[in-house]
């Protein structure tokens, strides 16, 4: 993994407060600049501007590759992305979360901490309502990524506290949920100003509740295995309220733009896609993901052409270069249940998909020209025409949208997708098979209405008669299987709905073992446990006397009580 760079503040307010990387102080000796901002004169929206702003960071990381956002790290794990090897200890050094949490801790939550008093004090509940919900998906998807982390002594350097003690990872998903609610009072009060330049929603308060209650949703779902009963009963209790995310009209998610400098605006992934020099080392598409849309089912799945952009659909001029295994075929005994060790197979007349399996450690060959790409859909790349083209150099800047895409951090698809799994597994209300399809249904749409603008004309874009047949597929298999072949269908198409959005993917996989059909490692047949939580970063083992680097990643988080050995 590259070496990352901590970003330029756009908020110079927050240094002021002596704490980096939320465990060391740093002192400030040095007269105030009559050019910085300090906390008593800032404007209240430009604190909430740089929040939404380093969520959309933490989330989907930043251009030239300088650091990962947490999507990527979950999409790794699942085989959506390619994950390097070839074991999992080996897959990452603690330093590749140096930048999450500095983001985490040094800027965002600082800026929360530093916004609220003075949204308080103003009478701006929709402020503080916001930051409380932005806070409560920071701090459990930190917890969700590493398990224990600090929390009720966290940026508090003004207090004399340098080295927060770690919090349960239950106590901050409780303490998360309390935020929530009361966001959702904060949304409901009276107030004079709402935000001038609200990033997500344009300050519309009917939205944010949405995104406030469909995060507890999330919350209680991921929980359901350590307390069913309360799960259970906060689920129905939102059901009930209606008060959800289940159109794709109420999504969160951050827009990114066009610019390519000063600053760079454009969605992280497709700058490590199209920057003009071909696709980023580190960044392949895992043959199992691609084979899942292709060939799954009777017909390949119609976001395949919106997800991924073929170069190629001729293979012949590969060698034993460009891939060893074009040439010298050998698989592994442990992958004789599997037929994509090298190739995506054509099967279903969708031939050209190039990628990599899970956890191979191998250099990067000279592959950009064959290598498939990410698409339309969400990172703003072009749309799969059966065009075929070679998009590296100095034009593929321009491809598509060129880089106008989205961070999709809560989607209905996502919502009707867990709704799913909960009625399946703890009978909450609602059938599972409804949710099922509305989830799928909303993914389909979301997908083909964001890149209709390029596949309109091509002859390619995805028909209702295509998504119906397609649906109904998925659908027929549901209705002929036993309740895990019903889990693993749900949690398929949440794989697939989840597509640059990993995180949510990879706590599925370790809440419900599935699917349970993920392609093995490549090079060795025992690549160890498979990471159940991530290595703690190095800044935080480093320079925290309160937290212990783990002997191996592999240490549950607190909501998956699942055996060892449960997921691989």
């Amino acid at each position: 993994m590259k070496k990352r760079f901590k970003s330029i503040r756009l908020i110079l307010a927050a240094s002021l407060i002596m704490l980096t990387n939320g465990c060391e102080t740093t002192s400030l000796d040095v007269v105030p600049s009559p050019n910085f901002l300090n906390p008593d004169q800032a404007d209240v929206d430009f604190f909430l501007n740089s929040i939404q702003q380093l969520v959309a960071k933490l989330h989907s990381g930043t251009e030239g590759r300088a650091e990962n956002g947490w999507a990527q790290f979950g999409m790794e794990a699942v085989r959506m992305q390619h994950q390097f090897g070839p074991t999992y200890r080996e897959s990452y050094e603690p330093s590749d979360f140096d930048q999450i949490w500095d983001d985490a801790y040094s800027e965002a939550l600082i800026d929360i901490r530093t916004m609220t008093p003075l949204a308080e004090e103003a009478g701006q509940f929709t402020h503080i309502a916001i930051g409380q919900i932005l806070e409560a998906y920071i701090i459990t998807t930190l917890v969700d990524l590493f398990g224990d982390v600090p929390y009720t002594e966290a940026v508090r350097g003004t207090e004399n506290i340098f080295n927060p003690a770690v919090d349960s990872g239950a106590s901050i998903y409780a303490a998360a949920d309390q935020l929530l609610v009361d966001a959702i009072a904060n949304l409901n009060r009276d107030e004079i100003t709402l935000p001038t330049n609200d990033l997500y929603y344009g300050g519309d308060e009917s939205k944010w509740l949405k995104a406030a209650n469909t995060m507890r949703l999330r919350l209680a779902v991921q929980s359901r295995l350590v307390n069913p009963s309360e799960s259970t009963s906060v689920i129905n209790g939102l059901i009930a309220d209606g008060n959800l995310i289940l159109g794709n009209s109420d999504d969160l998610q951050f827009q990114w733009g066009v610019n390519i400098a000063a600053p760079d605006s454009r969605h992280p992934y497709f700058d490590a896609n199209y920057d003009g020099q071909g696709p980023s080392s580190d960044f392949y598409t895992c043959n199992y993901y691609m084979n899942l849309m292709a060939n799954q089912y009777n017909n390949i799945d119609p976001r395949i052409r919106y997800y991924f952009y073929r170069q190629q659909s001729d293979f012949s001029g590969a060698d034993v270069i460009t891939k060893e295994c074009a040439t010298e075929v050998v698989i592994p005994a442990w992958w004789a249940d599997f037929d994509i060790y090298c190739l995506v197979p054509n099967i279903n007349g969708y031939d050209g998909l190039w990628g990599r399996n899970h956890l191979d450690d191998d250099g990067i060959p000279p592959d950009d020209a064959f290598r498939t790409l990410h698409g339309v859909y969400p990172i703003g790349g072009p749309f799969d025409a059966n065009d075929f083209r070679n998009v590296s150099g100095s034009a593929a800047i321009n491809e598509g949208l060129a880089g106008a895409g989205i961070s999709p951090i809560l989607l209905a698809s996502n919502t009707n997708l867990l709704l799913a799994e909960s009625a399946l597994v703890l009978g909450t209300t609602g059938n599972a098979r409804v949710y099922l399809e509305a989830g799928i249904r909303e993914s389909m749409t979301k997908v083909t209405a964001f890149g209709a603008s390029l596949a309109l004309g091509s002859g390619f874009d995805a028909t209702n008669d295509q998504i119906n047949d397609h649906v109904n597929d998925i659908l027929t298999a549901y209705d002929s299987g036993n309740d895990t072949d019903k889990l693993r269908i749900i949690a398929e198409q949440l794989l697939i709905a989840d597509w640059c959005n990993g995180m949510d993917a990879y706590n599925a996989y370790r809440r419900t073992g599935q699917p349970d059909n993920l392609t093995p490692a490549t090079r060795v047949q025992d690549p160890g446990l498979f990471l159940r939580s991530m290595w703690y970063p190095q800044v935080a083992a480093d320079n925290n006397i309160n937290i212990t680097q783990k002997t191996n990643p592999d240490t549950p988080v607190f909501w998956d009580t699942n055996p060892a050995g449960f997921v691989n």
